[in-house]
């Protein structure tokens, strides 16, 4: 899984690099701060291992990688963030600095899944926008991160049955079964709005 998710963001880089997608900087920022979040609690427990936490490191390795490629994109220019964006991000920070402060592992969980979930509606703000031309977000991408959650859960609720734990890749194959969805729709007015123009 660890492999098959730094595939996934090297292809992402790459997209992104030639232009062939548009991905909302917030939405890798909260990303960021949820990965920090999720290594910076587990390395802190008694019980950690570089091998257990491979797949939550090859995560905190895509992010950054896809965050300092969209910082190379932008080249110094102003960032032009949503009001929608603007919100997701000061909710990030406010559930980053509760953990930070009470340092309590509830704390830490429900702030995670806080943080992870916010992420998600800067892109699915930015797919629900239609306008002609290509989608901002690869559909591959994200349908393939589905796939990896989806086995997730499945491994979670069959093998250790940890129904905690499964919450994570729960959380992140409904979300990126939306993004995809929107991408879809996006691609179905695109090829309405063609065969009108002819």
């Amino acid at each position: 899984m660890a492999l098959l998710d730094l595939c996934v963001g090297a292809r992402y880089c790459a997209k992104l690099l030639r232009k062939e997608t548009l991905p909302r900087i917030a939405t890798w920022v909260i990303f960021e701060i949820g990965v920090v979040m999720s290594l910076a609690a587990y390395f802190a427990s008694h019980d950690h291992s570089v091998v257990k936490a491979a797949l939550n490191i090859t995560d905190g390795i895509v992010v950054t990688a896809i965050l300092a490629s969209l910082f190379i994109e932008h080249r110094g220019a102003r960032i032009q963030l949503t009001r929608n964006e603007k919100l997701c991000l000061v909710i990030s920070f406010i559930t980053l600095s509760a953990w930070a402060i009470t340092k309590t592992p509830w704390v830490g969980f429900v702030g995670f899944q806080v943080v992870m979930s916010v992420a998600y509606f800067p892109t699915i703000e930015s797919v629900w926008q239609w306008k002609p031309g290509r989608s901002p977000e690869p559909v591959e991408t994200w349908s393939i991160t589905a796939v990896a959650a989806l086995i997730g859960v499945v491994i979670d609720v069959t093998g250790s049955h940890d129904y905690l734990a499964m919450l994570y890749p729960l959380r992140a194959f409904v979300l990126c079964v939306i993004i995809v969805m929107l991408v879809r729709r996006w691609d179905q007015k695109n090829r309405a709005y063609h065969s009108l123009d002819r």
